[in-house]
């Protein structure tokens, strides 16, 4: 999944979105009639909560060594 940070080409309103497809934000049109403008993407990884207790998920395990 990708956050999206996106900007109108007409009246600069700036949302974040979380899509599969960087071209699915592009697509996007504000609801002014134009269409956005990528500014940024970013990895997303979604954290779910569970009875008001945020939980992390699990990463795979790396050989590498911890940090002191």
């Amino acid at each position: 999944m990708l956050q999206v940070t996106v900007v109108c080409s007409s009246c600069a309103e700036e949302n974040e979105v979380v899509v599969d497809d960087v071209g699915a934000a592009e697509r996007e049109v504000c609801e002014c009639g134009y269409s956005y403008v990528v500014l940024s993407v970013a990895e997303f990884e979604p954290v779910h909560g569970r009875g008001g207790e945020l939980i992390q998920l699990r990463r795979p395990a790396r050989d590498l060594k911890r940090a002191a």
